[in-house]
């Protein structure tokens, strides 16, 4: 399966997404008492958020060593060009 320029950025987007929602998380549960059952359920709620980054991580690490079927994406190099607005 090839990938656009286009295709990496929704998840480089998800991914950035999961890391907000894990950093919220984990922000309520420091400011939660940790024996309570308030705490172990945002506990388990970050564990599922980390997965979810481990899995979109790993996706796309694998779909960005596939280059892009479009000619002149796989021409450009310069930093940030796969995650430029207009790409969405």
């Amino acid at each position: 399966m090839t990938n656009t320029d286009s295709d990496l950025n929704v998840i480089s987007r998800d991914l950035l997404k999961q890391l907000e929602a894990l950093k919220d998380v984990e922000t309520r549960k420091r400011r939660t008492g940790r024996s309570s059952e308030a705490f172990h359920q945002l506990a388990a709620e970050a564990e599922q958020i980390a997965c979810a980054i481990f899995e979109t991580s790993h996706e796309e690490l694998e779909r960005g060593r596939e280059d892009s079927p479009d000619p002149a994406e796989r021409a450009e190099q310069h930093p940030g060009d796969w995650t430029d607005e207009e790409a969405v």
